[in-house]
Formats: C-alpha cells, structure tokens, sequence
C-alpha cells in the first residue's frame, strides 16, 4: 500500500467511485479543487491522505486546517477530519488505521492540539473512531414542525432577501461573541461559504439583528445557519421561514439555547439528543477540550465537515 496526499495524486478519478460508495458524493475534481483554493480550511494544507494497491485508490481521509475560539477568547487551529472512507472490498486491511495515524501525523506537525470529526454515533465508524481515542463531546440538539397553517400572529416585515456578508458577519459577531468552538469568521469566510455551499439570494432572510439561511424544496425548508442577537428577533426569523414553508421545518443543528426555545414556544418538536456527534481525540496528554471551550462549543449546519 502506498500513501500520497491528495496534491500529489497524479490522477484523482479513484476518488468518485470510493466518495460514492460512501457519501453518494459524485466527486468532481475540477469543482473541489476550485472550493479547495478558497476553503480557509483547505488551501493550506494536504487536503486528505489516499491510500493505493496497484494505482488504485482504495482509502481517504481528508484533513482541514479548523479556527476555533477558547474560552480565553483566543483562536486556536485545530485539525478537522471529512470524508473518511474505504473502498468496498478493501476493508480490514489496516488501510483506515493507516490513513488516520498520517492524519493525525500532519496535526501534531502544525501543533494541534485537537483533532475533530463529525459522524453518527450508529455507524460502524464511531466505533472505530473510539478504538482511536475519540471520544463524542456534542451532541446536536434539532428541531423540526409541522406547517399546517400558516402564522399571522406576528410581524415580520423588515427582512429582506439578500446575501450580504459585511452585515451577516456584524449579526454573527455580535450574536457569538460569548461562544466558543467554531466562531471565527471574516468577509471571506462569508464569500467562501456562499461559493462553496451554493447559497442564493433568495436563500437569504436578513433583518436588522438576524439573518437565516435556508434551502427548501416542494415539501420541506432546510434551516443551515439562523443567527439573532435577541429572542425577538429570532422568532421574527422562525414566523418568516413558517410562513414559507409548505409542510416541513427542519433545522437538524441547534446549538443556541434561546433559539430551541423559540422553537419549543412555537410547537416545534425538540430532539435534544441525537444520532450526529462531534468526536475529539486530544493530540497531546495535557489538551482537554472541555478546559479549552467550556460548554459554549457553537456551531451551524453550515459548519460541518
């Protein structure tokens, strides 16, 4: 078995089929790289770690370099983990342990301290991700309703359809400021995100102290990021997407507190536990995740990796 990382592959094909198979990510090569030279989190690093037989790419594990806030308020790099995955036929051949020691070779070569992933605590995988010593540290709160009249009982007049990443990241700043975990933005986070996540305009609710973004299709509106300063404002935001909605509201990632109960005052069903977790392995003795970000670790649905 011979290892390269992602830049140095001559050919990156091998990669559709093992991304299918795993993801039903229909990899594109020439795409990816374009995000991966805007991705904060990517264009300085080795992008993942493949894994060949014979030319043929049988594993992956991506790597991204990850900002985060502490509770000293001070960024901190850590690494993050995506797409990990090996080809059918080719499992129980050390090529998953393989990948993920290089992984976590890159993360103590930059001075990481942590290293994290997202997956669900029923796949085969978490239990891997443990033999490792990863270890599930959130869990994400979702919420999820119903449409069946439409609200009338509030005013929401004052928001517009717009993607505009100067007052989002005001919104964001001022609403995260005592947050810790995945909080560090800029103006071209903003422009990165709307690149690489595909966000439209008319994706865009933003009001003087919000904004949400969503998707939505026949039956369904998809919450990925809802950020507000008050409570007003946050049901301001919940009444507009309702009144949108067709049948189905669903924002499967609330780390804020104040907005699930926004949610909750407005019927919606509240699942505090859920499947998806964020796993952490510690890259030195000492690190603790807990000491480091408390229990004010926040992030969106458009922040998974």
């Amino acid at each position: 078995m011979k290892v390269l990382t992602y830049r140095e592959l001559e050919s990156k094909d091998g990669l559709l089929p093992l991304l299918d198979h795993a993801f039903n990510w229909a990899f594109d090569e020439r795409q990816f790289d374009r995000f991966a030279e805007v991705d904060p989190r990517l264009k300085n690093s080795p992008v993942g770690f493949c894994a060949l037989e014979d030319g043929r790419i049988v594993g992956f594990v991506g790597v991204m370099d990850v900002a985060t806030r502490t509770l000293e308020d001070t960024t901190e790099p850590a690494g993050g983990l995506y797409g990990v995955a090996t080809l059918p036929g080719f499992t129980r051949r050390g090529i998953f342990t393989t990948l993920m020691e290089k992984a976590h070779e890159y993360f103590k070569e930059k001075d990481y301290r942590f290293s994290l992933l997202g997956t669900s605590s029923i796949l085969i995988a978490h239990k891997l991700y443990a033999k490792l010593g990863y270890e599930d540290v959130i869990e994400y709160p979702s919420a999820y309703k119903v449409v069946r009249n439409k609200s009338r009982n509030i005013h929401v007049g004052g928001l517009i359809s717009v993607f505009d990443p100067q007052k989002m990241l005001r919104i964001y700043d001022n609403a995260t400021r005592r947050m810790t975990g995945l909080v560090v933005r800029d103006i071209s986070y903003f422009k990165m995100l709307r690149k690489v996540e595909g966000i439209k305009p008319k994706q865009c609710l933003i009001g003087d102290e919000g904004y949400v973004i969503f998707k939505e299709d026949r039956s369904t509106i998809w919450v990925r990021e809802l950020i507000a300063t008050s409570s007003e404002e946050a049901e301001k935001l919940v009444a507009s997407i309702e009144q949108r909605g067709r049948a189905i509201i669903c924002d499967r990632v609330v780390m804020n507190r104040t907005l699930l109960e926004v949610y909750r005052s407005r019927g919606y069903l509240i699942q505090e536990r859920g499947y998806a977790v964020m796993m952490c392995k510690s890259m030195t003795p000492e690190a603790s995740f807990s000491r480091t970000y408390g229990n004010s670790f926040f992030l969106t649905r458009l922040d998974s990796f």
